[in-house]
């Protein structure tokens, strides 16, 4: 699954796992859009997912504390319980959905809304919070099938919280806490500890953290107005990712 003695591959994988968690540090979310597609052309599809959702739970635990202090706990606090069914929904009834039908259907709406955000950025209505459980519903759901819990949760926090170090810790904390649950699933199947997976992390856990490094010192330079846009381009990133994948998993 992971040949060192491919040195293309891993030098490859490195970048690649660099590059996304640019757009994690910046962003609080989104590394999944670049990883796993890309990575999917040099390893198995279980694989990926398995290396992808260790490195965002330590990724998000190391945004989520350094920010936890700037989240907006009251909209945190809605969100969990509804993602926690969400998670539950994702893994018994919506696994009898078709899965590339709604993969397709996901990346669509997604990559629609990022494209929607990126013509007018700062200048959305704001949303009540009686479509928090919807988020919070949808982020779980999604973040257990599709390794791609952010979007949902971005669409609704970027409509709520309008300062930009309030919304990236917000968005930092919700992602880590929807990292937690589906850490929760892939521990019940039995495959955090397999060695092939504790070689990828002794690999690829330094090109993580350059990547978030990078990536923060990017977010300082950036205004709310500027922020949002690159919101919105990994919203249109993600939903243009998930069409990929499906394509991938197809073939």
């Amino acid at each position: 699954m992971f040949p060192f003695d491919q040195a293309g591959a891993a030098l490859a994988g490195f970048a690649i796992i660099a590059l996304g968690y640019v757009i994690f540090g910046m962003s609080g979310f989104g590394a999944s859009l670049i990883t796993i597609p890309v990575l999917s052309h040099f390893y198995p599809m279980p694989f990926v997912l398995v290396v992808a959702l260790l490195l965002d739970v330590g990724s998000g635990f190391v945004m989520g504390i350094r920010r936890r202090r700037d989240a907006e706990m009251g909209e945190l606090k809605v969100l969990l319980p509804f993602s926690v069914i969400g998670a539950v929904l994702g893994t018994t009834l919506l696994l009898s959905l078709p899965r590339e039908a709604a993969l397709i259907a996901l990346g669509t709406f997604i990559g629609g809304y990022g494209l929607y955000g990126l013509a007018e950025p700062a200048h959305k209505r704001a949303l009540t919070r009686r479509w928090a459980p919807l988020a919070g519903v949808l982020g779980g759901a999604t973040g257990t099938l599709f390794g791609m819990g952010g979007p949902p949760y971005l669409i609704y926090l970027t409509r709520r919280v309008f300062d930009k170090q309030r919304l990236l810790a917000t968005m930092s904390v919700t992602v880590a806490l929807n990292l937690v649950i589906r850490l929760v699933v892939f521990a019940a199947a039995g495959v955090l500890l397999q060695s092939q997976i504790l070689l990828a992390l002794a690999w690829f856990v330094p090109a993580a953290a350059l990547g978030l490094w990078l990536g923060g010192r990017l977010h300082l330079r950036l205004s709310h107005a500027s922020l949002l846009r690159v919101l919105y381009a990994v919203l249109f990133g993600c939903g243009v990712s998930l069409i990929v994948r499906t394509g991938l998993l197809v073939h």
